[in-house]
C-alpha cells in the first residue's frame, strides 16, 4: 500500500502534467506551423540530449545507491552519496556546455539562422536548470519521497501554459517559445529545491563505506557509457538523419510522434515506472537476489497488461485524435504516432528487466544491449532515412526497437527465467488483439469526429474483463484490488461487487 500511495502520488501529478504538455505541444504546433514547429523541436530535442549527456550514470546510480543504503538502514550513507553525486554533476555540465558552445560556433546551425546567439544561451540555462532539477529528482526517489517532483511539476506546467498563452497573443516566433521552454526548465529546478528542502534530508559530507563506494564507481563508469548509448539510439539517428536529409517539417511529424508516445507511456505506467527502481533495490538491499526476481516478475505483468493497453488504445485512437487536435496540416504524422505508439507499449516490459539489471548489478548486460540496438539503429537509419524520410525514420525506429526487445528477453532469460510469466503474458497477447479489432472496428464504423472515443470505449469493454477471464491477475492482485476499492466510499463498493463477479469464473477455472 505504500508503493501504491506512491504510484498515485506521482501518477496524479504526471496526468495533470502530460495533459498540460499535450496541451503546450499542440499550441506551439499551431502558432508555429509545420516548419517553424520542426525547428523547435530540434532544439528541445538537442536540449534533452545535452542534459543526458551532462548528468550520464548520475540519476540512475544516485537512486539506486541511495535506496539500497536505505534498505540497509544507513541513512547517513545515503546523504553522503547525494553530496558526491552533486559535485560530480557540478563539472559534468560545465563541460558539456564548453563542448556545446564550441560545437556551435564551429558548426552554425542553420535551424537557428539570425539567432544562433540568443538561441545557444537559452539552451545553455534549460540544460543546466532541467539537468540539475532530474538529479535531486533521483536523489529524492531514492529516499522514496516522490511529492517533490510532483509539486514541481505541476506548478511549473502551469507557468509554462500561461506563458505559451501570452506568447500566442502576441505572436511569438521561433526565439520566444524557446525562451518560454529555459524559463520553464529554471521554475522547474527553483520549485523542486523549495520543495525538496521541505520533504527530504539533506546532503551531508562524508564518507562512503568502501565496497559500496567501489560498487559505485564501476557502476557510474558503466553507466555513463550505457547512458550516452541509449541516448544516441533513442531517436538520436532518426532526428540527426531527418533534419540532414528531409526538413524541419518531417522532424516536426516525428517530434509530435514522440511526444505523443511519451505522453501515454506516462500516462498509462509513470507510477510504476518512478517508484519500481527505489522499490527493486530496497528489495534487493533487504533480500537479496531472489526478492527483486519476485519484483521483477510483478512489474512484468503490469508493464505488458499496460503495454498492450498502450498499443491497442494508440492504433484504435490515433487518426481520429491527431485531426482533431493538431489539424489537417499534422495528417501525414498519423502512420509515424501509430507505429510508435504501438512498439512503446510492446516495449514497455523492458523497463522492468532495465531496473533488475541496474539492482543486480549487471550493468555489462546492459551495456552490450545498448550497443547491440545502436549498431542496428545506425545501420537502419542511414540505409533508410536518407532514400524515405520520414517512413524510413519510422520503418528504422520500428527495426530497432523490436531487435531490442528481442534481445533484452534472451539475457533476462539467462538469469531470471521466472521474472517473466510467458504463458500469461501470451494469453493476454491474444486478449489485446482481439480487443484491438474490435475498437477499430466500432471506430470505422461510427460516424463524426468523435468517433475514436467509441472505439476506445470498445477497447476497454473487451480487453479488461477478458484479462480476468483468461486467469492474467493472480489471488494477490484480487486482494488488493479490494484493498484499493475499500477506500473509494461508494464508487469502491461498486467497483468490488464487479470484482467479486470476476473472480468467481477465475476461482473456479482449473
Amino acid at each position: 500500500m505504500a508503493a501504491l500511495r506512491s504510484m498515485a502520488l506521482v501518477s496524479v501529478s504526471t496526468y495533470v502534467e502530460y495533459a498540460l504538455g499535450l496541451f503546450i505541444s499542440v499550441w506551439i504546433a499551431r502558432a508555429l506551423g509545420p516548419a517553424d514547429f520542426g525547428r523547435y523541436a530540434f532544439t528541445v530535442w538537442l536540449c534533452g540530449w545535452l542534459m543526458v549527456c551532462s548528468n550520464h550514470a548520475l540519476t540512475t546510480s544516485s537512486t539506486k545507491f541511495i535506496a539500497e543504503a536505505y534498505g540497509a538502514d544507513q541513512p547517513e550513507v545515503a546523504s553522503h552519496i547525494s553530496q558526491r553525486l552533486m559535485r560530480i554533476q557540478l563539472w559534468s555540465c560545465a563541460v558539456v556546455i564548453a563542448l556545446f558552445f564550441a560545437g556551435v560556433a564551429i558548426v552554425q546551425p542553420q535551424e537557428w539562422a539570425g539567432f544562433i546567439v540568443p538561441i545557444s544561451v537559452l539552451v545553455a540555462i534549460g540544460v543546466v536548470a532541467k539537468a540539475n532539477y532530474s538529479l535531486l529528482v533521483a536523489i529524492s526517489k531514492g529516499q522514496e519521497r516522490f511529492e517533490p517532483v510532483s509539486i514541481a511539476t505541476v506548478i511549473s506546467g502551469v507557468i509554462m501554459l500561461a506563458l505559451v498563452g501570452l506568447a500566442t497573443w502576441f505572436r511569438g516566433g521561433l526565439l520566444t517559445f524557446v525562451g518560454i521552454f529555459a524559463i520553464s526548465c529554471l521554475t522547474l529546478n527553483l520549485i523542486n529545491r523549495l520543495a525538496y528542502r521541505h520533504y527530504c534530508l539533506p546532503f551531508e559530507v562524508g564518507a562512503v563505506p568502501a565496497e559500496m563506494s567501489m560498487r559505485m564507481t564501476r557502476h557510474l563508469r558503466l553507466t555513463a557509457v550505457l547512458v550516452l548509448l541509449i541516448a544516441l539510439k533513442t531517436n538520436t539517428i532518426e532526428v540527426f538523419l531527418l533534419n540532414t536529409y528531409a526538413n524541419s517539417t518531417a522532424v516536426g511529424f516525428f517530434a509530435i510522434a514522440g511526444t505523443l508516445t511519451r505522453g501515454a507511456v506516462e500516462l498509462f505506467s509513470v507510477g510504476l515506472t518512478t517508484t519500481l527502481l527505489p522499490y527493486m533495490a530496497r528489495a534487493f538491499g533487504q533480500r537479496g537476489h531472489s526478492q527483486a526476481t519476485r519484483v521483477l516478475s510483478e512489474a512484468t505483468r503490469f508493464y505488458w497488461a499496460t503495454g498492450l493497453m498502450i498499443a491497442g488504445l494508440g492504433f484504435v485512437t490515433t487518426p481520429g485524435l491527431v485531426t482533431l487536435m493538431y489539424g489537417n496540416k499534422y495528417v501525414d504524422a498519423i502512420p509515424a504516432i501509430e507505429v510508435t505508439l504501438v512498439l512503446a507499449g510492446l516495449l514497455l516490459i523492458t523497463n522492468s528487466i532495465a531496473a533488475f539489471q541496474v539492482v543486480t548489478d549487471r550493468q555489462g548486460d546492459r551495456l552490450r544491449i545498448s550497443a547491440a540496438a545502436l549498431i542496428i539503429n545506425v545501420v537502419l537509419g542511414f540505409s533508410l532515412i536518407p532514400h524515405f524520410g520520414l517512413l524510413g525514420a519510422v520503418l528504422c525506429y520500428a527495426g530497432t526497437r523490436l531487435a531490442e526487445l528481442a534481445i533484452c528477453t534472451f539475457y533476462i532469460r539467462r538469469v531470471a527465467s521466472a521474472g517473466l510469466p510467458v504463458g500469461m503474458m501470451m494469453r493476454l497477447l491474444v486478449v489485446g488483439l482481439v480487443a484491438t479489432g474490435a475498437g477499430w472496428l466500432v471506430a470505422e464504423v461510427t460516424p463524426g469526429h468523435f468517433a475514436f472515443i467509441t472505439g476506445a470505449v470498445a477497447f476497454v469493454a473487451v480487453f479488461l474483463p477478458a484479462s480476468f477471464l483468461v486467469r492474467y491477475w493472480s489471488e494477490e492482485d484480487f486482494r488488493l484490488m479490494g484493498m484499493i476499492t475499500d477506500k473509494l466510499g461508494p464508487v469502491g463498493r461498486v467497483a468490488k461487487r464487479v470484482l467479486a463477479v470476476l473472480q468467481g469464473p477465475v476461482a473456479r477455472a482449473p
